[in-house]
């Protein structure tokens, strides 16, 4: 098979579609249902875990490949421990903490610039309720930057001893036009597609295939769960940005 074909099956399994919550909206909220109740809480261990509440939020996730957005909110059922008074929110696997626009929608909308010739910032951000172009651009970098793809390969070795993972992954973006004016940004651009097609490989190696259809949401999610670490899209701002400075893609804003 030639790496063209390979890289084509791969890319095939990005098709991300919806992550379970409309089941999860019949069933979850007040007047509906609540989830079961932890039977310990995962701080002190105690085994008294009470109810505390619910809380709303607003998030935006894929539904059959398009962006959804929780018009009316989204209900997550608190609970507290009553030995250590540790409250945390039931979250749906489908959202991940401290994001309103969930992994998949950043995952998607990197992959369709990154995989697609023709693509550019504005055209993948169309949809006003997906993003912006300043925003495609800054997850581009940020997923650029959020994995280490040899060591997802390593493991997708590790459990399925396929020796194939390394040829699945591009060494090139492909591009009708510049996507990138500097070397730097075409280096991101394809550590961005790099790291993409390194965790659906990754995804696809594990002794159970995830249900979730994003690879992306899949990792984030076992790295919260197993070291509470939380990939926040930039870190909480420190100082005011200096006036005129632009951090949006080339061309959507200009120095005076």
């Amino acid at each position: 098979m030639t790496f063209a074909c390979r890289q084509a099956k791969v890319l095939a399994s990005f098709v991300l579609g919806s992550a379970g919550f409309k089941g999860y909206l019949e069933a979850i909220g007040p007047g509906r249902g609540r989830p079961d109740r932890p039977g310990a809480c995962p701080f002190c261990d105690g085994e008294r875990v009470w109810y505390d509440g619910w809380r709303l939020v607003f998030a935006v996730i894929l539904s059959d490949g398009a962006p959804h957005r929780f018009a009316d909110g989204l209900w997550i059922q608190r609970v507290c421990c009553a030995e250590c008074g540790v409250s945390w929110p039931l979250r749906p696997p489908f959202l991940y903490p401290y994001r309103s626009l969930e992994p998949d929608v950043a995952e998607a909308a990197v992959l369709a610039y990154v995989g697609e010739a023709s693509a550019s910032y504005a055209h993948v951000a169309a949809d006003p309720t997906a993003s912006s172009p300043r925003s495609v651009w800054r997850w581009v970098g940020w997923i650029a930057g959020l994995v280490a793809v040899g060591e997802l390969l390593a493991e997708a070795e590790r459990l399925t001893g396929a020796g194939q993972a390394a040829a699945l992954i591009p060494r090139d973006v492909p591009q009708d036009h510049p996507k990138a004016l500097s070397p730097e940004r075409e280096r991101t651009l394809l550590k961005a597609f790099q790291a993409l097609v390194a965790l659906v490989v990754w995804a696809r190696s594990q002794p159970v295939v995830p249900e979730d259809p994003s690879a992306l949401r899949v990792w984030l999610s076992l790295r919260f769960l197993a070291f509470h670490e939380i990939h926040r899209l930039v870190p909480p701002p420190v100082s005011p940005p200096l006036p005129g400075d632009s951090t949006g893609p080339p061309g959507l804003h200009r120095r005076s």
